[in-house]
């Protein structure tokens, strides 16, 4: 896989859109990840799933931000599962931090994602 290689595979699974990312999360794809989440954002919660996330750069960590921000205009949430330490290396050395709620497991982040949103 490349670079410039970004993988968005979704799967709704009754209220909540399970999106799993795998690849590169930077400037050649940053683009397509929000498109692709904030479409699923549009109709309920999302649970993204990091494990095969390879890499984070800061136009990925700008990314992320911007789909916070999203979640919250359309009063959904997004939850995190299986995040690498490469990424979560990122999120720190970007100063990020409760950007979004991790989850241990997936069915965790369903129990989060059922919630009503605050």
């Amino acid at each position: 896989m490349s670079l410039d290689d970004l993988v968005v595979s979704t799967e709704k699974i009754d209220t909540v859109y399970v999106s799993k990312l795998q690849g590169n999360l930077n400037n050649f794809t940053a683009e397509k990840c929000i498109k692709s989440v904030i479409n699923s954002l549009k109709h309920g919660s999302v649970i993204l799933d990091l494990e095969e996330l390879n890499m984070v750069t800061t136009q990925g960590i700008i990314a992320f931000k911007t789909l916070s921000e999203e979640a919250f205009l359309h009063k959904h949430k997004i939850i995190l599962i299986n995040l690498p330490l490469s990424v979560r290396q990122a999120f720190l050395m970007a100063g990020v931090r409760n950007l979004f709620p991790i989850a241990n497991n997936e069915e965790a982040a369903f129990k989060m994602a059922s919630r009503p949103s605050r």
